[in-house]
C-alpha cells in the first residue's frame, strides 16, 4: 500500500470489514478467533502506517533542526503529503523562518554596532569580572600596538600599564562608579580615558574609551607661550620708551644732544612695536584665512631678483657677499608677487642675521617635477638638531642671544604664505656649517608671464 493513501482511508477500510463481520456477510464459520485475529491484524496495520507516516515526518524534522544547529538557517522539513503530520511539518517551517529572520537581524545589528566602534578614531576597550579584556575596536588595536587575538583574553594591565586606569576600570566593576581622566601614554601622547560600568552587559563588566587630546595639549601649550612670548616682546620695548621718559623728565632735555639721542631710541623702540603689532596681525589674518592673495602668472626670478635687491645694502655693510642663481627659462607659477617676495626677504633676512662678516648667501631657483624649488643657502652658524623642528614656530628663536632686535615671527609668516600658495616650507641644517631654507611652488601648466 503507498505511504501517499491518506490515513482516514485505512481506517475506513477497517470499519467496513467490522460492519460485514457484525450484519454476518462473512462465513460464521469462521469462528470468532479469525474475526478476531483479522481484526487484530487490521488495527495493526493501521497503527503500522500511522508510525511509519508519524516517524519519517519526525525524523524530517529532526533531520532538518540538526541543520539549523550547525549554521544553515536556511533549511526546511520537507512536506510527505500526510494530512496528519504536514501540518507539524509546516509549523516547524514558520518556526524556522522567523528563527532565521531573528538571527539574520541580529547578524545586521551586531554588523552595524562593530562597523561603527570600528570606524571611530576613538580606542575601545571592555573588561570582564576580572579586568581581562573581551573586546577591542580597531583602534585600540592601532593605539596599543596589537591584533585582536594579542589583546582579548589578556588582563588590561597588559595592554596599558597605567595604574589610573587599571584602578579606574577596578572602581567600575566593583562599585559602578564612572571616571573622566587625562593620562600620558608611554609613547608621550596624551589620552582622555572614560571609564563606565555596563549594565546588563553579560560578561562586558566595565568599559574604557580612548581619546587622543594630545593636539588639545599642545594648542594650550602654545597659547600660554604664545602669551608669554607677546608679553615679553613688549615689555622690552615698553620698558626702554618708559625709561627715555623718565630720562628726559628727569632733566635730559637740557643737553640737547642727550634728547635727541634718547627721543631716537624712543623712536626705534615705537618702530618696533609697530612692526611687532603688523605682523602679529598680518599672520593671525594669514592663519585665518582672511588674507585676500591675489591669483596671477608670477615670474618667481623677477621676484627673488628684487629681494636680492632690497637686502643687498644690507649685506654688503655686514661683509656677506649675496648672489642670485637661477635656473634658465623657469616656468611661472600662480600666486601673489608681493607675498612671494616677503618670503624671499624674510629668509635672505634671516640668512644675514646668523651669518658673520666674509660669509656668503647663494638664492638659487630651479624647476622640478612640475615644481619649483627656491633655496637659501648660508654659511653661517647653522641650527641645532634640537631646534630644527620648531624653527617656523611663532616667537620661536633658536639662539635668543642673537635674535634679540626681531620677534621670532619672519618664518613663521614665511611658512604660512608659501602653505597658502599651495606649496611647502623646510630646512636643513647642521649646527656650525650653515644653513639652507626651502620653498616649494607648483608650476601651473598654460601659464605665462611677461
Amino acid at each position: 500500500m503507498s505511504l501517499r493513501i491518506p490515513l482516514a482511508a485505512a481506517g475506513l477500510v477497517g470499519l467496513i470489514f467490522i460492519a460485514l463481520v457484525l450484519a454476518g456477510a462473512l462465513d460464521t464459520a469462521l469462528g470468532p478467533v479469525v474475526i478476531a485475529a483479522v481484526s487484530v491484524a487490521v488495527a495493526a496495520g493501521v497503527a503500522a502506517l500511522f508510525s511509519a507516516r508519524l516517524s519519517s515526518a519526525i525524523g524530517k524534522v529532526e533531520t532538518t533542526a540538526l541543520a539549523i544547529t550547525a549554521g544553515h538557517l536556511e533549511a526546511r522539513a520537507e512536506v510527505l503529503g500526510f494530512q496528519e503530520t504536514d501540518r507539524l511539518v509546516d509549523v516547524f517551517n514558520q518556526m524556522a523562518h522567523a528563527l532565521q529572520e531573528q538571527i539574520s537581524a541580529a547578524g545586521r545589528e551586531r554588523s552595524r554596532l562593530l562597523a561603527a566602534l570600528n570606524s571611530t578614531d576613538d580606542a575601545i576597550v571592555a573588561v570582564d569580572d576580572d579586568g581581562a579584556v573581551v573586546f577591542c575596536n580597531a583602534a585600540a588595536e592601532r593605539r596599543f600596538g596589537g591584533t585582536r587575538e594579542d589583546i582579548l583574553g589578556h588582563p588590561f594591565v597588559w595592554v596599558l600599564s597605567q595604574e589610573q586606569v587599571v584602578a579606574a576600570l577596578r572602581s567600575a566593576v566593583a562599585q559602578g562608579k564612572p571616571q573622566v581622566q587625562v593620562v600620558e601614554s608611554p609613547a608621550h601622547t596624551y589620552l582622555e580615558v572614560t571609564t563606565s560600568p555596563i549594565v546588563g552587559g553579560g560578561e562586558w563588566a566595565a568599559l574604557a574609551v580612548f581619546h587622543d587630546v594630545t593636539d588639545v595639549k599642545r594648542t594650550e601649550a602654545m597659547r600660554r607661550d604664545f602669551v608669554a612670548n607677546v608679553s615679553h616682546e613688549l615689555r622690552t620695548p615698553l620698558a626702554s620708551v618708559k625709561a627715555v621718559i623718565e630720562t628726559l623728565r628727569m632733566g635730559g632735555t637740557e643737553d640737547e644732544a642727550t634728547a635727541q639721542e634718547f627721543l631716537a631710541r624712543a623712536d626705534a623702540e615705537a618702530d618696533r612695536l609697530a612692526r611687532l603689532i603688523e605682523e602679529l596681525l598680518e599672520l593671525s589674518r594669514i592663519e585665518s584665512g582672511d588674507l585676500p592673495l591675489s591669483r596671477a602668472p608670477v615670474r618667481i626670478g623677477a621676484v627673488l631678483a628684487s629681494a636680492i635687491d632690497r637686502m643687498r645694502s644690507q649685506s654688503e655693510r655686514q661683509g656677506i657677499g649675496l648672489e642670485l642663481q637661477l635656473e634658465p627659462e623657469l616656468s611661472p607659477v600662480l600666486g601673489d608677487s608681493d607675498q612671494l617676495g616677503r618670503v624671499a626677504v624674510n629668509l635672505i633676512h634671516n640668512a644675514i642675521k646668523f651669518t658673520p662678516s666674509g660669509g656668503s648667501i647663494k638664492v638659487r631657483a630651479a624647476g622640478d617635477n612640475g615644481n619649483i624649488t627656491v633655496t637659501v643657502v648660508d654659511t653661517g652658524q647653522g641650527i641645532t638638531q634640537e631646534d630644527l623642528p620648531r624653527v617656523f614656530e611663532r616667537f620661536y628663536k633658536a639662539d635668543r642671544s642673537r635674535c634679540s632686535a626681531g620677534a621670532g615671527l619672519g618664518l613663521a609668516v614665511a611658512k604660512h604664505i608659501v602653505e597658502a600658495h599651495g606649496g611647502a616650507i623646510t630646512v636643513e641644517s647642521e649646527f656650525g656649517s650653515g644653513a639652507a631654507f626651502s620653498f616649494c611652488l607648483p608650476i601651473q601648466d598654460g601659464l605665462s608671464a611677461s
